[in-house]
Formats: C-alpha cells, sequence, structure tokens
C-alpha cells in the first residue's frame, strides 16, 4: 500500500474525525489510543501503522486546520478590510465547532503552545505585514496568539456568542490595530 492508497485515506479519516469527536466530549489528556481506535472503528495495531501517538495525531489535525485558515484568511489579511478577514475566521471556527474546540480549549497546554507555535510560522512565512513601529516577529506572535486566545474563550466560556460579535473583537482587538498604518 502506498500513501495514495484511498484506505489509508480512509483510515485516517476515520482516525482524525474519532480523535476530534472525542476531545468534544472530554480532555485530550484523558483520551487514549484505544478510545480513538475504538471510536474509528480500526484495531489498535491499525493506528500506530498511521500515527506514533496520539499526539502525532493531533498534530496532523492541527496543521490541518492552520493550513485551511491560513489559506482562507491570508487573501482577505492583504486588504484593508480586516473586518471581512475576521469574519471569514469566525465563520469557520462555527462551521468546523467541534474540531477547533478540540484543538483550542480540549487539548493540553503544552499541545496548544504547539499549535501557536505552528501558527506562528505559517503566518511568518506567508510574510504577513505588521506596522513598521512593531517588530515583526512581535507582530505575528501578538496577533496569532491573541486570535487564538479570543476563540478559545468564545469555545469554551460563551459558546452561544454568535460569530459576528466574535468577529467584531478579533477584528477590534486584533487585526484592525495590526493593519494600521
Amino acid at each position: 500500500m502506498t500513501r495514495s492508497d484511498p484506505r489509508i485515506a480512509r483510515t485516517r479519516d476515520a482516525l482524525r474525525a474519532a480523535l476530534v469527536a472525542l476531545v468534544s466530549e472530554k480532555p485530550f489528556e484523558a483520551v487514549t489510543v484505544q478510545d480513538i481506535a475504538a471510536r474509528a472503528a480500526v484495531g489498535y495495531a491499525t493506528f500506530f501503522r498511521h500515527y506514533p501517538s496520539r499526539e502525532a495525531l493531533l498534530t496532523d489535525i492541527a496543521d490541518g486546520l492552520i493550513g485551511e485558515l491560513h489559506t482562507l484568511i491570508a487573501p482577505l489579511m492583504r486588504t484593508s478590510d480586516t473586518a471581512a478577514a475576521a469574519r471569514a475566521l469566525t465563520d469557520y471556527i462555527e462551521d468546523h465547532r467541534a474540531l477547533c474546540k478540540g484543538l483550542l480549549v480540549g487539548a493540553n497546554d503544552a499541545m496548544r503552545r504547539d499549535i501557536t507555535r505552528r501558527a506562528i510560522a505559517v503566518v511568518s512565512v506567508a510574510d504577513a505585514q505588521v506596522p513598521m513601529w512593531l517588530p515583526h516577529a512581535l507582530g505575528i506572535i501578538h496577533s496569532v496568539g491573541a486570535t487564538l486566545t479570543i476563540l478559545g474563550w468564545w469555545l469554551e466560556h460563551d459558546p452561544e456568542r454568535n460569530a459576528d460579535d466574535v468577529a467584531q473583537f478579533i477584528d477590534r482587538l486584533v487585526f484592525a490595530p495590526l493593519a494600521a498604518p
């Protein structure tokens, strides 16, 4: 079997979906490989043919999410319409609530730091713009960290709040100030 084998893709999709479902039910620390394999309806050993650990599976999921978010938001951040970028972000989060909650709320502190670090790396490579008065690295670290903090707060503490409100928070607190000349 090769990496492009459809059976491999199906199994990996099932494992990712299983972990997302499980972390929406309980903290990542409480999820075992056995839980993931059972939820995905695959054998315990099959899990390890695809991932060396549950952390590696979570990292794979996070990388996919970060890539999708970057593809969605990067073009919008190059325009002056920061509100549209913030709204696109919150719409995406709303549409992928279980996954995002699992990554931003259900994951342990070390994994959240890793997700933040990975997101910073993606944004840094993309040559994101920050005001001239602000050191570039600090602007990137602040914008990613603040955005993820706001999204985590929304998903954990105020899940009934609508996406428009959260988009305004992100735009006013993060996107617009960093886009200002």
